[in-house]
């Protein structure tokens, strides 16, 4: 959505202001030229947050382009990630104050959020940003070999599966189980 949103606005401010004085600072946004009616970027940054239409033809084609595109694409994921684990109130207070609210404790240690969250400072982080890196790449890879639809699409539409199959065997348990309700927290 972020690169649509640049291509959009670069798009929208080069057709309306690129011939003006305004040029060298849309310039920054996107450079275009006009191929069959229709805006094409030849530079900026719409040029480079557009994925490949080709699939593997074009990355070949110009492999410069399409590095940058990934990196810019691996380095977003992973901002995003960490972005959404504050917002999403998995940083390792939250956790950590979910774990003894649940009655949890750290073997040798007080039932304390402070301990519990020391040990997952040194956890979290890192795995969000493995966790973005991953995502990142697998969906630079899935654009550039041409996937149906975007390897984002791909990725949160696995995700969306998963989660529904996760919730269905959780219903499943708690009818065979009706005892094990009240310790799934429902």
């Amino acid at each position: 959505a972020l690169f649509g949103n640049i291509y959009m606005w670069s798009q929208f401010l080069w057709s309306r202001y690129g011939e003006s004085s305004w040029a060298p600072y849309i310039s920054f946004l996107g450079n275009f030229t006009y191929e069959n009616g229709r805006l094409i970027p030849v530079g900026g940054l719409a040029y480079y947050v557009i994925s490949p239409t080709r699939g593997f033809i074009d990355v070949i084609g110009n492999p410069v382009r399409y590095l940058i595109y990934a990196a810019i694409f691996i380095v977003f994921c992973v901002i995003f990630s960490a972005i959404w684990l504050e917002v999403g109130g998995l940083d390792p207070k939250s956790i950590a104050k979910q774990l003894v609210d649940s009655g949890m404790q750290i073997p040798g240690f007080r039932r304390s959020e402070r301990p519990i969250e020391v040990i997952l400072k040194r956890y979290i982080p890192a795995v969000t940003i493995l966790g973005g890196l991953i995502v990142g790449l697998l969906a630079v890879v899935a654009d550039f070999f041409g996937a149906y639809g975007t390897g984002t699409g791909i990725l949160l539409s696995v995700s969306i599966v998963y989660q529904y199959y996760q919730q269905i065997m959780r219903e499943r348990l708690e009818e065979l189980y009706p005892g094990l309700r009240r310790f799934l927290g429902g």
